[in-house]
């Protein structure tokens, strides 16, 4: 049995719309502040991305368990 984790952030955009970035395989182990560092970063260079990232909105880590089942 396998377990995955992943970081979905959200942000509003400056016409207070939702923009979602996901990052697969994070760290279970981070700490909030850690998350809010990153979004901050996130934000201060939002300019790069076509929907510019203007205030952050919600972060969750969600886990995805994996079992493989014998079938021969």
């Amino acid at each position: 049995m396998a377990r995955t984790y992943k970081l979905v952030l959200d942000f509003l955009t400056a016409a207070e719309k939702t923009t979602r970035f996901t990052y697969n395989y994070a760290d279970a182990n981070n700490e909030a502040s850690d998350v809010t560092t990153l979004m901050n970063a996130i934000i201060t260079n939002g300019s790069i991305f076509k929907n510019v990232p203007v205030t952050k909105k919600a972060a969750k880590l969600v886990a995805t368990e994996e079992t493989a089942y014998n079938i021969a």
